[in-house]
């Protein structure tokens, strides 16, 4: 697919005040989504067919185990931190509660913050620092907090 027809969806779904568009052609899939104001472009091979892609982290609870898992947001650079100097925004072992920052995931330029919908435990940390990550692979862990102790 040549840039100039990714270019026409991008303006049609400015025109048209479009959030989300698929499309799928052969073993092509080019997923267009709106991030505060800008589309971004995500091209993967067709193999990939899980979920509805919401533009919001997703979390699944695992029946087995009662996990929860926080999903990158976007294609991107995760950073589990503010800027370089700063210390992690969460470790294993943190709880976190709904509408905590957890992370940012950086893709030309353009930052988007990594938020938890769920009240819990961070049990495990997937990503490093400074790795690239696909839309909607797992970042973290999260045990949660089903009993009433506490805050």
């Amino acid at each position: 697919m040549a840039t100039e027809d990714i270019k026409k969806f991008i303006e049609v779904m400015k025109d048209k005040d479009i959030e989300e568009l698929l499309y799928e052609a052969g073993d092509m899939r080019i997923s267009l989504k709106r991030l505060e104001g800008e589309c971004v472009a995500v091209a993967q091979p067709k193999p990939v067919s899980q979920g509805s892609g919401q533009s919001q982290i997703i979390e699944k609870k695992e029946k087995q185990n009662q996990v929860l898992v926080i999903k990158s947001p976007m294609v991107g650079t995760f950073l589990r931190a503010q800027s370089p100097d700063y210390p992690p925004l969460v470790m294993e072992g943190n709880h976190i509660v709904p509408g905590q920052k957890v992370g940012l995931v950086e893709a030309m330029k353009i930052m988007k913050d990594v938020v938890s919908s769920v009240k819990g435990k961070i049990t495990k940390v997937l990503v490093d620092n400074g790795q690239t990550v696909e839309y909607g692979q797992e970042l973290f862990h999260v045990d949660p907090e089903t009993n009433s102790k506490g805050n």
